[in-house]
């Protein structure tokens, strides 16, 4: 089945994508990604905060891949990214192995052909608290892709 999704972003792409709607109080998770479209896969940063009493402030480095969702005629084949990020380590350079990292963040999204917008679920970790989840957040690009 030919790639109709990225005609228009073959090879490298850098996207920027806020998920959640800014309004005061708000939760933000804030995505820089670079997009590798020949093998399917994505990596880049993220930040999820909100202004709350503790702040959350969740860094994140992402790695994962999207594939498309199949869907009938007309409708276009949708993009499924999935996204597993890891809290970023300052290791020393010759530091030798390091402990075992887990996972703070998993993200889902489904966005449209043109990856300007869609919906994503995901959850997070702050520190040592239990898993938090948020379902059906609307995603948007917020920086032009650069083909």
């Amino acid at each position: 089945m030919p790639d109709t999704t990225t005609k228009d972003h073959v090879g490298l792409f850098h996207a920027c994508y806020q998920i959640g709607e800014s309004r005061p109080g708000g939760r933000i998770f804030k995505l820089d990604l670079v997009v590798d479209t020949p093998n399917r896969r994505i990596q880049g940063f993220g930040s999820i905060t909100q202004a709350v009493n503790p702040p959350l402030d969740v860094t994140t480095s992402l790695q994962g891949n999207y594939s498309q969702l199949p869907t009938l005629p007309p409708a276009p084949a949708l993009l499924l990214v999935l996204l597993t990020g890891y809290p970023p380590i300052h290791w020393p350079t010759h530091g030798g192995l390091g402990p075992q990292i887990l996972p703070n963040v998993d993200l889902r999204m489904t966005l449209l052909p043109n990856w300007q917008s869609g919906i994503a679920s995901y959850c997070y970790r702050s520190g040592h608290s239990d898993w938090q989840e948020i379902e059906a957040a609307p995603v948007k690009l917020v920086s032009p892709a650069i083909a």
